[in-house]
């Protein structure tokens, strides 16, 4: 079954949501659009979001950017658990008001291309900055929830502080960290001050903005049409779309470190050139319809419907293989994993190289170290045994050092209850 929803302006329509089945989600417009500027919109009806970086130290780099956010709840329906909700595809469209105002680059750039005045700077290979999507990270007790289009930015210090917004936006660009949560990457390039102490790091962005409407190294003219496809590859951002679905609020924040012009007292600081990107908000009356900032989602809702009554539910079958071809039993990818294995470890039972599995296993200081791959929205916990039998949870801490790939380290004399063993296991959580 396929059902094609899309929201329309027609009065009186009442829309129920999907239950199960395949889904393609594409509303006119977002339900919400913030500029997440410190000195910019706080009510949320801006008909623009210019996005650009600012080099004074008392400024997150990343100084000015755009949220945007779909509420889904009306479309497909929520609370069905994360791991219901298999994702194929999702795409971000924005569009571009002012003319010829920078420079269009599609490739990622090493964080070192940013720093000035310090040994690890390197020259960036080619013109211009590309532009970024991450997920919305929240604090100082605001959520996807309670935070709205006339939220307080956050905490905004006199003019003349050492710090006037630095790591103090309530909601802000974010990319998952090692622990496994998301981090605020607004400072990503660093900020060399008594304010700011963590050392520049590298960003993972969930999407870079692609456009056919001017080639690299051209000046992007008013009109253009950016197109962000999510790297669903990266368990964890699927994981955070297939959160939002079942919340029913997906929130992402648009990012770039085009330079603007700003020239503090006293000569502080200083930007570029000022030519940075604008994007057309769904308040704006010049640009909208197909000019809307808009979304597009594509996958399945997994029902409980089993009609071939082989374990595995109908839709979960449709989305992997388009039909209802495998068994009880079946190991469709021939990988050693079942299908029905692979199902609750939430990895793609039709191809072989993504199965649940230890990839290294060491000792540190007598704790147990151990590599394994990991899938969207799941839990997973270490056991021990010394003979295959009696397993026995094993304390420690997880971390995260790339995509798609966990690392356990055991709590120092933790490992299998202070037992020999030297057996372990990945069990994922249901």
């Amino acid at each position: 079954m396929r059902v094609l929803i899309r929201l329309a302006g027609l009065c009186g329509m009442v829309l129920t949501p999907l239950m199960a089945g395949e889904f393609r989600l594409a509303p006119p417009a977002p339900s919400l659009d913030r500029w997440v500027y410190p000195f910019g919109d706080f009510g949320g009806d801006r008909p623009v979001a210019p996005t650009f970086a600012s080099f004074d130290p008392r400024f997150d780099t990343r100084d000015a950017q755009a949220l945007f956010g779909w509420d889904t709840a009306s479309q497909l329906a929520t609370n069905s658990g994360p791991d219901r909700y298999l994702i194929r595809r999702v795409r971000i469209g924005l569009t571009i008001q002012a003319d010829q105002k920078f420079v269009y680059d599609p490739s990622f750039d090493p964080f070192q291309t940013f720093l000035t005045n310090h040994p690890a700077a390197v020259p960036d290979s080619d013109p211009g900055r590309p532009v970024e999507l991450y997920g919305a990270g929240y604090r100082n007790g605001f959520s996807d929830e309670t935070w709205t289009e006339t939220s307080p930015f956050g905490a905004v210090y006199p003019i003349t502080s050492t710090n006037i917004a630095l790591g103090t936006r309530n909601v802000f660009a974010a990319m998952h960290g090692e622990d496994g949560r998301l981090m605020d990457v607004s400072n990503n390039v660093g900020q060399y001050n008594a304010a700011w102490t963590h050392a520049p790091f590298e960003v993972r962005p969930w999407a870079l903005g692609l456009t056919t409407n001017a080639g690299v190294g051209e000046l992007v003219p008013a009109g253009a049409r950016f197109v962000f496809e999510v790297d669903l590859a990266d368990p964890q951002v699927a994981g955070y779309f297939q959160a939002a679905l079942d919340s029913g609020r997906l929130r992402v924040v648009v990012s770039s470190l085009s330079p603007a012009i700003q020239i503090t007292p006293g000569g502080i600081g200083g930007g570029g050139n000022g030519d940075y990107p604008q994007w057309v908000t769904r308040e704006n009356l010049l640009f909208d319809g197909p000019d809307a900032p808009s979304l597009e989602m594509e996958g399945t809702l997994v029902g409980d419907d089993d009609t071939d009554q082989d374990g595995h539910p109908d839709d979960w079958e449709r989305f992997w293989f388009r039909d209802l071809s495998p068994t009880r039993d079946s190991d469709s990818d021939q990988d050693g994993a079942t299908d029905a294995e692979e199902r609750v470890a939430g990895t793609d039972p039709s191809r072989a190289a993504s199965r649940l599995q230890i990839l290294a296993v060491g000792f540190d200081a007598g704790a147990a170290r151990l590599r394994f791959t990991i899938a969207p929205s799941r839990r997973y916990r270490v056991e021990a045994s010394p003979v295959l039998g009696g397993w026995s949870l094993v304390s420690g801490e997880t971390r995260y050092p790339e995509p798609g790939v966990a690392e356990f380290v055991g709590s120092p004399g933790g490992q299998a209850s202070g037992s020999d063993a030297r057996f372990f296991r990945v069990v994922v959580e249901e």
